[in-house]
């Protein structure tokens, strides 16, 4: 069972806090009212309450989690608009909301850099009324467009999704984007209890390739 490598820092409360008020502050919350807020919002969301209830595996359920706090906060967004006034201008205030989810992931995976890039539009793309299916296939296709030079191996979040370059350019877009959909379909049922296994996305698409289009030899799969 792989663990998760900062999860020990999670479940030290007062550890925990600092590491979260570390990372909000890099990102540019730093009015202490402000960061108390975020901190109380990271500790009291489904993905912090997950990460607690369910242990130290990267499992399906902590997308799950994510995309829940992604949808609570979208349905805040309008009310608290003149909350994060405070913010630097460099920082999208739309994103503000979602600053819980990253800060944690960032804590936990050590993964906020590839994170952003990934999440922010997704984060954006969503609204109160988006379906987990919809926010899968949003995220597959965001991780299938990063290159892969662009990973650290060590990230366990993104090392489970990214695909190699080589493979997706080699693919047309429609068939990528029926996978894709396909995937997310199949992600959506997954229970919320099955760790998440390395290479998911990349080894899913070849699975994909050679079943729908008679690859002979079978492309193989990655360790």
């Amino acid at each position: 069972m792989k663990k998760l490598k900062r999860y020990n820092d999670f479940i030290i409360l007062e550890k925990f806090d600092t590491n979260l008020r570390k990372t909000l502050s890099e990102m540019g919350v730093t009015d202490p009212e402000e960061l108390n807020k975020q901190v109380h919002l990271a500790k009291t969301g489904f993905l912090a309450n997950y990460l607690q209830e369910n242990g130290e595996r990267f499992t399906f359920g902590i997308l799950k989690s994510i995309f829940k706090d992604a949808i609570r906060a979208k349905k805040v967004t309008d009310i608290r608009k003149g909350v994060f006034n405070i913010l630097p201008s460099l920082i999208p205030t739309i994103l503000a909301p979602f600053f819980p989810i990253v800060a944690i992931v960032g804590s936990i995976f050590g993964a906020s850099r590839i994170f952003h890039k990934v999440f922010n539009p997704i984060f954006d793309y969503l609204n109160p009324s988006s379906k987990y299916s919809n926010f899968l296939k949003k995220m597959i296709d965001s991780y299938m467009k990063i290159p892969e030079g662009e990973v650290n191996l060590k990230d366990r979040f993104t090392r489970a999704f990214v695909v190699s370059d080589r493979l997706v350019d080699a693919v047309k877009p429609e068939v990528l984007d029926a996978f894709s959909t396909y995937l997310s379909e199949k992600m959506e049922v997954i229970d919320d209890n099955q760790e998440v296994p390395d290479h998911f996305i990349e080894n899913e698409l070849k699975m994909y390739l050679n079943n729908n289009f008679d690859v002979t030899p079978p492309i193989p799969l990655r360790d």
